[in-house]
């Protein structure tokens, strides 16, 4: 008599599935050849089952999603207090306030302190860490007082921000030079 689990076994090795499996409620699949996760495939090479296994639970993880911004309800009066405490701006526009909230919801890496009060205040902060997304797609993870480190050493050099921008590798030279 055939168990269900047998059955399932033979059923996935008859399409190529090595092993599937939920991971932070996301549905995985390693085929022999690809891994998928919720259906979109990941372009990776994997050497054995359990290093495929290592890397889909370490990408999963770093690219959880941080809630947008903009769904935190932060009060406008708050982001405008923030820019005024931050920045010496004679008036302080609904633009530059919309601006605020876009930059905050991006993820796009900042050394602006009012970003990063604004994500601290916000649920955008994940196990006490800020998580930025760079240019090449790779999520880093930055703890509130390494950003704010940071914030003080990078506030007059925007083409440094540029720089840690474009990679994870820049980011984290950038971050071992000045830390």
């Amino acid at each position: 008599m055939t168990t269900f689990s047998q059955l399932k076994k033979k059923l996935n090795e008859s399409v190529g599935i090595i092993d599937t499996f939920i991971c932070y409620g996301k549905k995985v699949c390693i085929f022999e050849d690809k891994i998928t996760i919720d259906g979109e495939e990941l372009n990776i090479t994997f050497g054995s089952l359990d290093e495929a296994r290592l890397y889909v639970s370490d990408y999963i993880q770093d690219s959880i999603e941080v809630v947008n911004i903009e769904e935190t309800l932060i009060p406008e009066e708050y982001i405008a207090s923030l820019i005024s405490k931050h920045h010496q701006l004679n008036r302080i526009t609904d633009t530059l306030i919309e601006t605020y909230k876009e930059l905050a919801s991006s993820n796009s890496f900042s050394a602006d302190p009012v970003i990063f009060e604004m994500k601290q205040s916000g649920v955008a902060v994940a196990h006490n860490k800020l998580e930025w997304t760079l240019e090449d797609g790779a999520v880093v993870a930055v703890d509130a007082s390494t950003q704010e480190h940071l914030n003080k050493l990078l506030k007059d050099k925007p083409e440094v921000v540029q720089h840690m921008r474009e990679s994870k590798d820049n980011f984290l030279n950038i971050v071992r030079e000045v830390i």
